[in-house]
């Protein structure tokens, strides 16, 4: 099946996606953040959420809830692949209780992704909190979409319609889903292409997780893979002597996939690689995800602000550190700390996109 055909089937389901998302409308005053990708299971060996976990709680409590923000949690919350959601609720039920008090005030939105997607079959009656497909913010006349993303790549169709128990019993433990787009740079950027030739010929901003990349105002093919690189080279010189065998292991993965990339993409050859040609749209946004080893990235939404965030505990990366000519905010007298990577002004993001389609 041809890219141009995977991308009208793809567009076909996001137009049914997109008129049926539910409507958020934000004022000049009000704050939005937005999280995916926390894989929450039951606290074990396998739960990819718990290292962050304290972090988690902790930003969520002492800086969004404080600050009055809308909570909006962007699929693959919980991980049902691996574990009941009974499990894992009970296992993280301060979490669950943090997410009780954004509810109670209206500013909790859960969104489905294919890893919790069969939170989409069960009765509302059965969930601690609703859940829906896709989310539409509009702010004036901007207007924003929020989905997870898998809805873009080709084996989560069939996702959608075995549901969960494929997915848990088949397709996660052979290592085909989600870990394998987020691993993959050239599957990374078919799923980022797709989200971002529909935002492009509706308008819009899209804001996807899925793929664990955050990414602002788009980027290109190559630099799917040039991102990863240059961060595991910035990585490198303060890491231990473990550390640095496993960084030097992805980094020959990515020169593979940075040769096969370049080899596939034709107009790579002398230029930049584009989702397409012509200049390129900053209509394409990603939250990353909450289980990253140097912190949990997220968007923000604030008056008519957008950012790009990273939440990191000092004590375990430095990374971000002033040092390395970032500027830390410390939550309270913690150790938990938040720098923002990219910001940028919306009226600007959405000129650009009207002037340039």
């Amino acid at each position: 099946m041809g890219e141009k055909t995977l991308f009208l089937r793809s567009r076909q389901k996001l137009d049914q996606l997109y008129e049926k998302a539910p409507v958020l409308r934000l004022g000049a005053g009000d704050k939005l953040v937005i999280f995916s990708d926390l894989h929450m299971g039951n606290g074990g060996g396998r739960d990819d959420f718990a290292p962050n976990a304290g972090l988690f709680q902790a930003v969520l409590r002492g800086h969004y809830l404080e600050q009055g923000s809308i909570l909006v949690l962007n699929g693959d919350i919980e991980e049902l692949a691996g574990f009941s959601l009974a499990g894992i609720a009970t296992r993280w039920i301060e979490v669950y209780a943090t997410w009780q008090e954004f509810a109670d005030r209206g500013a909790l939105y859960k969104l489905a992704g294919n890893h919790d997607l069969d939170l989409l079959q069960r009765r509302p009656a059965d969930l601690p909190f609703p859940v829906a497909e896709s989310l539409r913010l509009e702010i004036g006349t901007k207007r924003l979409w929020l989905f997870h993303g898998h809805q873009l790549y080709r084996l989560n169709w069939v996702f959608e319609a075995l549901g969960s128990l494929v997915t848990r019993w088949l397709l996660h433990p052979l290592g085909i889903g989600n870990y394998t787009v987020a691993r993959s740079a050239s599957r990374r950027f078919h799923v980022e292409r797709r989200a971002y030739l529909y935002a492009r010929e509706r308008g819009i901003l899209a804001v996807i997780g899925h793929t664990h990349r955050p990414l602002f105002e788009s980027l290109s093919g190559l630099d799917a893979v040039k991102f990863e690189i240059e961060s595991l080279c910035r990585a490198y010189p303060a890491a231990g002597a473990d550390e640095r065998r496993e960084l030097r292991e992805r980094m020959e993965r990515l020169k593979g996939e940075f040769i096969e990339q370049r080899r596939r993409d034709r107009r790579s050859r002398g230029e930049e690689s584009l989702y397409h040609e012509g200049p390129l749209l900053p209509c394409l946004f990603n939250s990353g995800s909450a289980i990253g080893r140097n912190g949990i990235t997220a968007i923000e939404i604030a008056g008519n602000r957008i950012a790009l965030v990273i939440w990191f505990d000092r004590r375990r990366s430095g990374k971000y550190s002033e040092a390395a000519g970032y500027e830390p905010q410390r939550l309270g007298d913690s150790d938990y700390c938040r720098v923002v990577l990219k910001e940028e002004d919306l009226d600007y993001i959405f000129a650009r996109i009207e002037l340039l389609r």
